[in-house]
């Protein structure tokens, strides 16, 4: 089964904490899926809270979609605060998405597992303009009851 299917078959409200490795930020995490008609993907909407910052609590906002194309493969499609400008990822290997052929102000990859059902983990490198990816949010979830 792949990652849409996993997804697919687990929708819902999952929760836990998203972790930064290069500052030791722990921030709480939750990301609804929502299946796509068809079953053709999922709609992903993360959000994440960080209580030792007040001038900036909202970490993280997103609304991404993941489905899969007419000719095979997959594609996410995300829109997020940190950009005025959405993201085209495409998959390289099993539930990693890297920037195609289109631009973004800043390189970014996206990796997406479910380690188990009712796990989800979703992971965002990216680095400064022209700069290197580096992994700098680790979102661990649970599915909620």
């Amino acid at each position: 089964m792949g990652i849409i299917e996993d997804l697919v078959a687990h929708p819902g409200e999952y929760v836990g904490l998203d972790r930064d490795p290069t500052s030791g930020r722990v921030s709480a995490a939750r990301i609804v899926v929502t299946p796509l008609p068809g079953g053709a993907g999922v709609a992903f909407d993360y959000e994440s809270f960080n209580a030792d910052n007040p001038d900036v609590v909202r970490g993280h906002a997103e609304h991404a979609v993941l489905g899969r194309t007419h000719g095979g493969g997959s594609v996410l499609v995300t829109g997020h605060i940190h950009a005025d400008t959405v993201a085209v990822l495409r998959e390289s290997e099993p539930g990693v998405f890297v920037l195609g052929g289109e631009s973004s102000p800043f390189p970014l990859a996206i990796k997406i597992s479910v380690p188990a059902p009712g796990r989800l983990d979703y992971v965002w490198s990216f680095g400064a303009p022209g700069g290197e990816l580096v992994e700098r949010d680790r979102a661990e979830l649970t599915l909620s009851a």
